[in-house]
């Protein structure tokens, strides 16, 4: 578990705050990746793609939902990362089904 450190923990270390973590949205994202490498070697390509562009549409989706974002997933403002995670989700998806020769 990760911890916060502020003045009162640093002269109290029993009344330490929990941040939350990285870990939940880390591997999340990395299931994610894993579960596309799968499909992609065993049914095909363009479904390895899709889930690519699936796994940034969730993260675009749960970094603009979070209260605060994930711990993992905040790089720089809110809207930003939403841009760039939909963006990207939609970029690939878009190539996934219109480029040809992948099956």
């Amino acid at each position: 578990m990760w911890h916060s450190v502020d003045g009162a923990a640093a002269a109290d270390p029993g009344s330490a705050r929990r941040s939350p973590g990285p870990e939940r949205a880390i591997v999340t994202m990395l299931c994610g990746v894993l579960l596309s490498v799968a499909l992609g070697l065993l049914v095909g390509a363009r479904l390895g793609t899709l889930v690519i562009a699936l796994t940034l549409a969730v993260a675009g989706t749960w970094r603009a939902t979070a209260a605060s974002g994930p711990a993992g997933l905040v790089v720089r403002s809110r809207g930003f990362d939403v841009l760039t995670c939909w963006g990207a989700a939609v970029v690939i998806g878009v190539l996934a089904l219109t480029a040809p020769g992948v099956g």
